[in-house]
């Protein structure tokens, strides 16, 4: 006949394979959990830090936009040269604004900082074009007429962001276009400060999908991905992308933003945060998730142990007990009060062993007889 389990063991092996169970379900449910939080928290995180960079960027370009148009309301088309001082006080060491002039309609400069480019031409320049026929912001560009007159920042060659607005007359006509070229180098230095102050890196993407300035080296070109195929179509968007360097990365699209009366220069800015972010928190909670299911195990092996020495070993010796008594030991029954389960089978036990105690003792009188 095979050896049958004891109730005790029957009870240890339940609740192991309860709390494994239960453990190894609520590990991974945690963690799946906890990992979809940190990854939405991630997502807003660099989602609100491009905004952030976007709001500060277009603040700063908007300060030498309001200086432009402070300008411009003091320019006398038909006297422009009073303002040759003002301008060159605008320009001054270069490092935000390069140069900044004013050009009558027909394209000849009039005045300028520094004297720089007047009586040149300037009509094919696109700052000039689109300028007479509003306010205008111009995308990044390398320096044409000014390569040579000013001085290099290094081995890159020169390279201007434009703003532009139109000189009108005392009788409302377009006379000319008040310019000025913005430092690439200051812009792209602000940027830079702006990402290691929010721990991202930024791209400023332009309607082509080209990258403008980016704050991480080495990261100039314009890698197929869907964050600048997003910006090519002026949309926004929030993806988990590999990046050519191998790694990935939460990144975060968002339009240009709309400035107060800041002309639009069509760009898009991208962020991404490394999504090894992840890695660490994760790691720390599963080893802490697995500490506390340790402590968890240990405590349950006492309080099993406890519950197996109060409720379990009692039906074990009152099961004893009945088979010493069914054998014919002269044996006090076992009471026992635990449970009503024990003190039924307790009180079962005892009527049984009082009924069946004087019918042996006559049988055993009988045969002595």
């Amino acid at each position: 006949m095979p050896r049958l389990p004891s109730l005790t063991a029957t009870t240890i092996a339940f609740v192991i394979l309860s709390a494994l169970f239960a453990g190894l379900l609520g590990y991974m449910t945690l963690n799946k959990r906890v990992r979809a939080y940190q990854e939405n928290a991630l997502a807003i995180a660099v989602e609100t830090r491009v905004r952030g960079a976007q709001v500060a960027f277009s603040s700063a370009l908007h300060r030498e936009w309001e200086g432009l148009k402070a300008v411009a309301q003091k320019l006398d088309p038909d006297d422009p040269g009073r303002l040759d001082r003002a301008l060159s006080l605008v320009v001054g060491s270069g490092e935000i604004v390069s140069w900044a002039g004013y050009a009558a309609n027909d394209g000849v400069v009039k005045t300028a900082s520094n004297g720089l480019l007047v009586n040149t031409s300037v009509a094919s320049r696109p700052w000039f074009q689109q300028g007479l026929n509003g306010d205008f912001a111009g995308d990044v560009h390398e320096a044409v007429l000014l390569a040579s007159l000013l001085p290099q920042q290094g081995a890159e060659p020169l390279r201007f962001l434009d703003l532009a607005s139109p000189i009108r007359g005392s009788n409302g006509s377009v006379e000319g276009v008040l310019g000025y070229h913005l430092n690439y180098k200051w812009a792209q230095r602000l940027l830079r400060e702006m990402a290691a102050s929010l721990d991202v890196d930024l791209f400023l993407v332009n309607v082509n999908g080209d990258v403008v300035i980016a704050t991480a080296d080495g990261a100039n070109h314009s890698p197929d991905l869907p964050s600048f195929r997003t910006a090519r179509t002026g949309a926004s968007g929030i993806n988990v992308e590999t990046w050519p360097d191998g790694k990935s990365y939460f990144t975060a699209v968002l339009p240009e933003l709309g400035y107060q009366d800041l002309p639009r220069f069509g760009w898009s800015m991208i962020a991404r945060i490394d999504a090894s972010a992840l890695v660490e928190p994760s790691r720390q909670f599963s080893a802490g998730l697995l500490w506390n299911f340790g402590v968890f195990g240990l405590l349950l092996i006492l309080m099993t142990s406890a519950f197996i020495v109060l409720f379990i070993r009692p039906f074990g010796q009152l099961a004893e007990n009945a088979v010493r008594i069914a054998a014919g030991d002269d044996v006090y029954p076992l009471e026992s009060k635990r449970t009503i389960e024990l003190k039924k089978i307790s009180s079962a036990i005892a009527n049984l062993q009082g009924k069946v105690a004087p019918v042996a003792k006559q049988s055993g009188q009988s045969r002595h007889e």
